[in-house]
């Protein structure tokens, strides 16, 4: 074999090979990724689009801590008025629980009690729900004991010195309490 016949050789096989190669990425699967492909394309209109992403999550997330921080200071303040208020409640509640029955007849009476339930209804219209624990089990993140009697029943409470207030979701007061310990 002469040296153009090795050569004709050397060019069928290389194209041969060429050929298998075209063949093989001709039948390849193509996975396109759009959002690497725009990137390329303009990558300055997709690193804008990024930005304008992340200040809209900044924005977002802004406006639930407002919302978060308002309402924690309205809690706040609310509940350095309410809780002004509370032990005013507990006085009524006292006289009322405490009043002989010969004057409960009395119209002083029937005025104490009124100026309660006005009073009540007052709370209830700020979002403040009083609960009585009396019979209950204790927990520790509504009562305080304030004294436990020997019983056979372990820490059930039987009376109560404050009732527990909730404002909004949130304890207001804790209710201090006697337990059968």
């Amino acid at each position: 074999m002469n040296n153009d016949d090795r050569n004709k050789q050397e060019e069928k096989d290389i194209m041969e090979e060429i050929q298998e190669e075209i063949t093989e990425i001709e039948n390849e699967e193509w996975d396109i990724d759009e959002v690497k492909l725009e990137e390329a394309i303009n990558p300055e209109e997709f690193k804008c689009r990024d930005m304008l992403a992340k200040v809209s999550a900044d924005f977002d997330n802004y406006k639930k801590r407002v919302d978060r921080d308002r309402d924690d200071m309205i809690f706040f303040l609310k509940n350095d008025i309410l809780k002004k208020i509370l032990p005013r409640v507990d006085d009524l509640d006292r006289i009322i629980k405490n009043t002989p029955e010969d004057l409960k007849n009395n119209a002083l009476f029937e005025w104490v009690v009124s100026m309660q339930t006005k009073l009540m209804s007052d709370l209830e219209k700020m979002w403040v729900k009083p609960f009585v624990s009396i019979w209950e089990k204790v927990n520790p993140d509504m009562h305080d004991v304030m004294t436990a009697v020997p019983w056979n029943e372990s820490w059930i409470i039987f009376d109560e010195f404050e009732r527990w207030f909730l404002l909004w979701d949130r304890v207001l007061r804790h209710a201090k309490v006697i337990v059968w310990a």
